[in-house]
């Protein structure tokens, strides 16, 4: 019997993407979406973390988190790897294998590949309804086309399988009907802390700084990089005043170097991984965040500098336009740095202003704890009445 969904319900949430000790940033969106949900109802959160060769394989781990219990099971990596995680949340089910009734009210994937396979078969065996998160960029052209043939399979198996699909924009839920999965789509954003981030209650007061910030994983088949720092070269001389942070959690070796060669290492830090707390502060230190993506799906620092009052200059690819108007920042083409550099030269001269109480306004309303909270409640309800019906 389905419980009704305006009470709290036990919800299983399996992530393909989760922070472990394998990797502690990997997924953090996800575990925030999850964080928000537990504000409105319980349940668990399991993920399959494979570990490489050459570390050792630490133990399993279980902990209660407020509303809900965290499993992360630990396994070594090994081909095919969808078989192995399916076999890793399979143990975590044993715990309930010998329930009479379904020991949870639904089923929450987040990220189609490789927890798909695990949660459509734990769905179909309590006979609940499975709701899908997307964030991924796969579904994206070139990507898509890279995708081994079995991969492809298991994401339309596992997508057509779910009784709502919430892809965090518009434009992912395009990309995915194109790739052959159909249903009910409701996209929910990204989740920001809003009370992390916020705006700094000292305005920046030094008439001649301008302080621009770069956030992201420092890929530069995806994010750029090296775009950026040809971008950075033609408006620094223009701008004495502009100050530039390039931070992320990949290596910014390569990076530094290429900033080295271009004669503009003297102007910019670039800097490794920070901890979530360090970003907002940074934020709150900032007065633009500057991304020159290639592909994206809706990055979560767009939001996150909103909510400390900040505009966004950004390429205009996925579905950041969807959020990101002229009343918060600046769309440019992909590739376009002569644009790039003309714009940061614009709003380092203060020739554009933005209402940071309207940004932070925005980012409440849409992307906060309570809003995604509401959100996904909302889903929720949608799939759990609609579950079983032709």
């Amino acid at each position: 019997m389905i419980r009704n969904p305006a009470h709290t319900l036990r919800v299983l949430h399996l992530a393909s993407w989760y922070p472990s000790k394998v990797h502690e940033t990997l997924g953090n969106f996800v575990e925030r979406h999850v964080q928000a949900i537990s504000t409105r109802h319980g349940g668990e959160i399991w993920f399959a973390a494979a570990v490489p060769a050459g570390q050792t394989v630490p133990l399993d781990t279980t902990r209660k988190r407020g509303s809900y219990t965290e499993r992360i099971v630990y396994f070594r990596a090994r081909k095919p790897m969808v078989w192995h995680v399916t076999r890793a949340l399979f143990k975590a089910a044993q715990s309930h294998a010998d329930k009479n009734s379904p020991p949870f009210d639904l089923i929450h994937l987040h990220v189609a590949y490789p927890a798909g396979k695990a949660a459509r078969q734990l769905a179909k065996r309590w006979r609940v309804p499975l709701v899908m998160t997307e964030h991924w960029t796969a579904y994206h052209g070139d990507q898509r086309q890279a995708l081994p043939f079995w991969r492809r399979q298991s994401m339309l198996r596992t997508g057509n399988a779910a009784t709502v699909i919430c892809p965090v924009s518009e434009d992912l839920a395009r990309r995915m009907r194109s790739f052959g999965i159909n249903g009910t789509y409701r996209p929910v954003p990204n989740v920001v802390d809003t009370k992390l981030f916020h705006a700094s209650s000292d305005a920046n007061t030094e008439a001649t700084s301008f302080r621009a910030l770069h956030i992201s994983s420092l890929r530069d088949d995806q994010k750029n990089i090296s775009g950026l720092l040809r971008s950075l070269k033609i408006a620094l001389p223009q701008c004495p005043n502009l100050h530039v942070s390039i931070i992320g959690d990949g290596d910014p070796a390569p990076h530094q170097s290429y900033a080295q060669q271009l004669g503009i290492a003297d102007r910019i830090k670039i800097l490794g991984e920070i901890s979530l707390p360090e970003v907002a502060q940074r934020m709150r230190e900032s007065d633009a965040l500057i991304l020159f993506s290639r592909f994206e799906n809706f990055p979560c620092v767009i939001p996150e500098a909103w909510a400390s009052g900040i505009p966004v200059l950004s390429t205009d690819v996925g579905g950041i336009r969807e959020h990101l108007t002229s009343e918060r920042g600046a769309v440019i083409a992909s590739e376009d740095e002569s644009a790039l550099a003309a714009t940061l030269v614009d709003w380092s001269q203060g020739r554009i202003q933005f209402d940071s109480s309207k940004l932070r306004a925005h980012a409440e309303k849409t992307f906060s704890i309570e809003a995604v909270a509401r959100d996904y409640h909302e889903v929720y309800e949608e799939a759990l009445s609609t579950f079983g019906t032709p």
